[in-house]
Formats: C-alpha cells, sequence, structure tokens
C-alpha cells in the first residue's frame, strides 16, 4: 500500500495531471461557449441553467473526443519511462514486483478518472459563477438535475481511469512512450468506426455512447458505469503479468538480443544491396545505387511507431472526413457508388490540406541518417544518394495515398456497389443542392462531364501530386536550414493554400461577385491546393486550369524542387550523433 500510495502522489503532482484537468476544464466550456455567449448578451436566463449547460456540454464534441487523451496524459507512460530510463530498478530495491506493478496500475488509472472528473467539476464551478448572477430568481424550481450531474461526472470519471489503464497497457506491451498517448486515441475512434459504419445495432461498442446522459439506459442508467469499471478490472488485471514479464530479470538481456538482431538486420540488408564502392558507373549501376538507398529507407517502417502512428491517424481522419457523405446516404436510405466517398471527401480543398499535413509527420526523419547511412555514402555519390532520398519520398507519397484511397473506400463499403457509374445518393447532392448545403463538392458539372473511375483516378491524381510537392518542399528545406525549418516550411506552405481560398477572400474583403470571379480564377492558377481541388478545374465553362495543365504544374514544380535539392545536398553537412537506428 505504501508503494501505491506513493506512487498515487506522484500522479496526482505532476504537471501532466494539472495540464490534463485543465485540458478537461477548458473542453467543457468550449462545449458550453455558445450557450454562455447567448446568456451573456441576453442578460436573462432561467433559474438553475447553468446546470442545464454544464449537461449539454458534458455531450459535445471537444470533451466527448478530446478525454482518451486527457486520461493518458497524466502517468499512462510513467512505467514505459521507468523501464527505458531504469528508474524502475532502484524502485524494486525498495519494494517487491508486485506492489511495484500494483502500485503503478492503480495511480495510472486513478490519476486518468480524477484529471477528467476534476476538470469538469472545475467547468462547473466556472459556469456556476458565470450564469448565477444573471439567473432570475423567481417561483419556479429549478431543473432537477443533480442526478445526472452526479452519473455523469462518475461515469467520466471511470471512463477517464479506463483509457488511462488502456494506455498504460499498450505502453507496457511495446515498453514505448508514444502508444502510452496515441493507443487510447487510436482505439477510440477505431470502436466508434467499427459501430457507425457496420454494427449500428450494437450501441454499446460506441465508447461515445459511453458518456452521453441522454436517454434510458438499462438498470436504472447504471448499466454503461458498470460495464466501465468491468472493463478497466480487466485491464488491470492484464497489466500484472505484462508489467511483471518486463520487469523479469531477463529484460537487460532481452534488450541485448534485440540490439544484436537489429545489427544482424542491417548487416543483411547491406549485404543484400551489393553496393560497391564505385566513384562512377553506368545507368544500370546508378539506378541499383538509388533503389539500393530507396529500400533500406522502406526498411526503417519495420518496427516504426511514428509511421504506425501516422496511418492510424490517416485512417481516422479518413473517416471523420467521410462521415458526413456516409450520414447522408444512410439518411436518404440510397447506395453509393464504391468511389464516390472518396471523390466527395478529397473534391474538397480542406480535406486535402488535412490529410496532407500527417506528411510531416511521416516525413519527420527525412533525409534518414541511420547505422547504414555512411555504408551508403562511402560508395555513392551524394547525388545518386540524394536521388535515392527523392525516390524514397516520391514512393512514400503515393504509398499513403494509395492508402487513403483505400480506407475511405472500404470503411463506407457497405452501402456501396462497384459498377461505374454514378449512384442516386450523387444525383440527389447534385441535382438538388443537398452538396452545397452539407459542404459536399458533388456538383452538377462533375456528374454530367466524367464517370467515377475517370473522376477518382484524377482525384488520386491531384492528391499525389500536391502531397509530392509538399514533401519536396520539407525535403529541400530541411537539407538547406535543418529540420525544425523543414516542418515550418511545410505548415507554410499549407498555410499559404488556405488562405488563397475564394470564399475566405470573399469574407475578407467584401467583394462582389464579378470580383469575386476573378478572384476565383487567379487563385484557381496561384495556389498549389487549389489545383489540387477537382471542382477548381475548368471543365469548358470558365478560364480555370485544365487538369493537364495542372498534372504539368506539378511536374514542372517538382522537377524543380529535385533539382534544387540535389544542388543543395552538395552543401550538406552530414551529423550522426550514433549508431542506433531511430
Amino acid at each position: 500500500m505504501r508503494c501505491a500510495a506513493a506512487e498515487i502522489k506522484r500522479a496526482a503532482t505532476g504537471r501532466a495531471f494539472l495540464f490534463a484537468a485543465g485540458a478537461a476544464w477548458l473542453c467543457v466550456l468550449a462545449g458550453a461557449f455558445s450557450s454562455v455567449f447567448k446568456i451573456l448578451e441576453s442578460g436573462l436566463c432561467a433559474f438553475g441553467e447553468h446546470r442545464t449547460v454544464f449537461l449539454r456540454a458534458l455531450n459535445g464534441d471537444a470533451i466527448l473526443f478530446g478525454l482518451p487523451i486527457i486520461a493518458a496524459a497524466p502517468f499512462a507512460a510513467s512505467f514505459a519511462e521507468d523501464v527505458k530510463s531504469g528508474f524502475s530498478k532502484l524502485c524494486l530495491a525498495r519494494t517487491s514486483k508486485g506492489s511495484y506493478i500494483a502500485g503503478k496500475g492503480l495511480a495510472a488509472g486513478l490519476s486518468g478518472g480524477l484529471a477528467a472528473a476534476l476538470g469538469l467539476a472545475a467547468a462547473y464551478l466556472t459556469l456556476f459563477l458565470l450564469l448565477s448572477p444573471f439567473e432570475y430568481r423567481g417561483g419556479q424550481a429549478p431543473p432537477q438535475v443533480i442526478p445526472k450531474i452526479l452519473t455523469g461526472l462518475l461515469t467520466f470519471f471511470l471512463c477517464g481511469c479506463f483509457w488511462a489503464e488502456f494506455g498504460l497497457c499498450a505502453s507496457a506491451l511495446t515498453v514505448n512512450v508514444h502508444l502510452a498517448y496515441a493507443s487510447p486515441f487510436i482505439a477510440y475512434y477505431l470502436l466508434i468506426i467499427l459501430q457507425e459504419r457496420y454494427l449500428r445495432a450494437e450501441l454499446m461498442l460506441n465508447p461515445r455512447n459511453w458518456l452521453t446522459i441522454a436517454g434510458d439506459r438499462p438498470l436504472k442508467g447504471w448499466s454503461c458505469p458498470i460495464l466501465v469499471l468491468l472493463l478497466t478490472c480487466l485491464l488491470f488485471l492484464a497489466f500484472l503479468p505484462v508489467g511483471r514479464r518486463r520487469l523479469g530479470d531477463d529484460t537487460i538481456k532481452r534488450r541485448v538480443c534485440g540490439r544484436e538482431r537489429s545489427a544482424k538486420r542491417l548487416e543483411k540488408r547491406i549485404v543484400r544491396s551489393r553496393v560497391s564502392p564505385r566513384k562512377s558507373g553506368g545507368l544500370a549501376v546508378g539506378l541499383h545505387e538509388i533503389f539500393a538507398a530507396v529500400r533500406y529507407d522502406l526498411s526503417t517502417w519495420r518496427g516504426s511507431v511514428r509511421v504506425l502512428l501516422t496511418f492510424a491517424l490517416a485512417f481516422i481522419l479518413c473517416f471523420l472526413l467521410s462521415d458526413k457523405a456516409a450520414s447522408f446516404a444512410f439518411s436518404v436510405r440510397a447506395p453509393m457508388q464504391a468511389f464516390e466517398p472518396f471523390i466527395w471527401t478529397f473534391g474538397d480543398a480542406n480535406s486535402v490540406l488535412m490529410i496532407s499535413l500527417l506528411l510531416i509527420l511521416l516525413f519527420a526523419d527525412i533525409p534518414y541518417l541511420g547505422a547504414g547511412t555512411p555504408y551508403y555514402l562511402v560508395r555513392m555519390r551524394r547525388r545518386t544518394w540524394a536521388l535515392g532520398q527523392v525516390v524514397y519520398v516520391l514512393l512514400a507519397t503515393l504509398i499513403y495515398v494509395a492508402f487513403i484511397f483505400a480506407v475511405t473506400t472500404l470503411i463506407c463499403m457497405k452501402n456501396s456497389f462497384i459498377g461505374n457509374k454514378w449512384s442516386e445518393t450523387a444525383a440527389i447532392l447534385g441535382y438538388s443542392g443537398a452538396g452545397s448545403r452539407i459542404v459536399l463538392p458533388a456538383l452538377i458539372k462533375t456528374l454530367e462531364m466524367s464517370r467515377p473511375y475517370q473522376c477518382a483516378a484524377a482525384v488520386f491524381a491531384l492528391m499525389a501530386g500536391y502531397t509530392l510537392v509538399l514533401s519536396l518542399v520539407m525535403l529541400l528545406v530541411k537539407l538547406r536550414r535543418g529540420r525544425g525549418a523543414g516542418i515550418i516550411a511545410a505548415f507554410v506552405f499549407s498555410l499559404f493554400g488556405f488562405l488563397l481560398n475564394p470564399e475566405l477572400i470573399k469574407a475578407l474583403f467584401r467583394i462582389s461577385d464579378e470580383e469575386l470571379y476573378k478572384a476565383r480564377v487567379a487563385v484557381g492558377w496561384l495556389s498549389p491546393l487549389n489545383h489540387a481541388t477537382y471542382h477548381m478545374h475548368s471543365f469548358g465553362w470558365d478560364l480555370l486550369p485544365k487538369l493537364w495543365q495542372t498534372y504539368l504544374f506539378f511536374g514542372v514544380l517538382s522537377v524543380i524542387l529535385v533539382f534544387l535539392i540535389i544542388r543543395a545536398m552538395r552543401k550538406y553537412s552530414f551529423n550522426f550523433l550514433g549508431t542506433e537506428e531511430a
């Protein structure tokens, strides 16, 4: 018990705990902002209105989707951090393995639940202080919602415990700190996707439904808290043997063996590449050296948490972006063509922008300087190695865009068909104007002048061209100014495309329709993001760029960037900080 108390004290007094509680507080207030603003503007509200506003805020998207991250932030990564840093050895010299592991499990779960509950309680107090002076204290009785509020706080506490334990178990299985924060968020969305797209009748499978208080529940509303409590206990019991195994006497031996296996894998990669120490050679030798460098870079994806997180977050983002199309098709009870969700989702500039930002995470390590990089650099020219990096970026970008295409198609496949013709849902969206109301670019000219296969191929090519240019810009600036500057350049490139938006220009400068048309044509030619947007092209009706002109634009821009990358490689200073692979 003394060890558990020490761990709980360590978890509840850290900065991460305060940060998580503050994040929960902000999420609830964000969900209540519109209601609070209306009340402050009118200057009067019903007695006890702060309770009703708080209940509505508990069902807001901010707190519902932020809870897994908030719960994992305080202490879910502590076990992996202790094992990797060796701090666990100092603890085991003063207590037993069982006490240490049980203390970690209890501290992680309680800290996650308490951070969420304290943040919600602070938000309730804030709403009371803000709104109670405006409440009209007449003869009416206040709404009887206190039991619902207490049930909601308890449910959020238990869900916080559950997601913290989930992150603890995931990080203990892999001894990886990043998975402690990412795995609850990813699992949360995967369960939502599974329930909303495939198992709509299984409401309890959706973790968002655990937190919604509205509606009758079995066992007088206590079914969700009991279910979450049982799941949390199961995760705690599952963590005990996992943690004991990680703290076994052969932990150091496994680490040494793991490093030896990594070294042997690196040696096999180098032997398979068969790159001889030549200073010059023919075209075949040059191509062989380029693809040897590409194979080495792609091989680093194996076991990379960064790559896993990139594709997992892309999967979740595809679900969120395609939700409007899938929900509309479900509401009108009409099927979709298999590629229509991809066309409608990524025919929009904002969706292309959001999905392309994940490439910053995927290419955070380019140019890759691993343990095998010096081997290649002494056996080939810098120019050849630079071309290898460029080809790696090209292949990785194509793999990423193909993954986006496949995921967006598969998660909507339950209500789709494969034929090359537009669906009834597309006709409703295009001809009734419903597409513009729910912000889906299902335009009439798209339906009349193309087919789904042709349109999907064009959207795929536009996305690939834009994301490739973004990746090459990041690589070029990294070679010239460093890694931090490359990431900033990628964000600036994305921001440039976001600001050159016709609707944003119209809202800011209040221009007429004629001037808006001129601005639309100008930004259609100047902005790479608008080039990547399918409906921002001319189909014989206006002066916007044609599709072949956009393909030429991205091609020429990519060639220029490759040329500048090769020139930048001449002055690039290689810094190898160690022999461990990233």
